[in-house]
């Protein structure tokens, strides 16, 4: 039978581009989204707010019912919030918190019966803010801390189920992401070259067919990654100048 991919936040720039990827890899895809973004009329879509696990358990068992199985699982869907500490609400860093990491978190335990019975694989987008801190995101960082830290502790548990987890660390993607409003003259810095939602997807079907656990992409996420292991004081010293300076640009 033809392997399924359930790809959270697709509709989203690297959500529509995993789809693209994973069909034309060989996958049957499936995407969820939220209402008034899910394309019309395209009926690989499902509708489902993933931080609601009422809706998500619905969501999986009508693409279980639908395609019988469900081989990987991409919790790609995610929100950023760019701001210092103080500039944003606890409700805000509730929000970030709830879609990065509760709704992955959400949406696995809804698709685990169908990916133990496949021993399939669970995708985890997180950043380079997964594993060390970024300047100016507070919020998302707490959340790709959090969902980095529950998944890579879940690999060891799952392992004897036949599932597996590939954490996949992105630096800067072209055109950003979905945020939260930000505050008064607060703008988004990148630091180091950027890099596509296609390149991002195409990184993670290779990574998935080749069964690994660990994807740093980008030139700055394999510097930030070593340099975070190797000096936490440097690491945190040359990403503040460098996002500073930018900013300023």
């Amino acid at each position: 039978m033809t392997q399924v991919a359930v790809i959270t936040g697709a509709a989203g720039g690297i959500g529509a581009m995993l789809m693209k990827r994973f069909g034309e890899a060989g996958y049957t895809v499936a995407g969820l989204d939220l209402p008034g973004v899910c394309p019309p009329g395209d009926d690989r879509f499902v509708t489902c707010d993933i931080t609601d696990e009422e809706q998500a358990r619905a969501a999986f068992g009508q693409l279980e019912a639908r395609h019988g199985r469900i081989d990987v699982l991409v919790n790609n869907a995610g929100i950023s919030a760019v701001g210092a500490f103080l500039d944003h609400d606890v409700a805000t860093y509730r929000r970030v918190m709830e879609v990065n990491y509760i709704g992955a978190l959400i949406c696995t335990r809804a698709a685990m019966p169908a990916l133990t019975a496949a021993r399939g694989r669970i995708v985890v987008l997180s950043s380079v803010a997964g594993f060390a801190p970024v300047l100016g995101r507070p919020a998302y960082v707490a959340a790709k801390h959090a969902v980095t830290g529950l998944f890579t502790a879940l690999r060891a548990e799952l392992a004897p189920s036949g599932v597996s987890v590939t954490m996949v660390h992105p630096t800067f993607v072209t055109g950003g992401m979905t945020e939260v409003p930000r505050a008064p003259g607060v703008t988004r810095s990148v630091t180091g070259a950027q890099i596509t939602a296609d390149h991002v997807a195409g990184e993670i079907v290779r990574a998935v067919v080749r069964g690994r656990d660990l994807l740093l992409l980008g030139r700055t996420a394999r510097l930030a990654w070593w340099a975070h292991r190797i000096s936490p004081r440097g690491y945190l010293r040359l990403m503040t100048r460098r996002l500073r300076t930018a900013g300023q640009a």
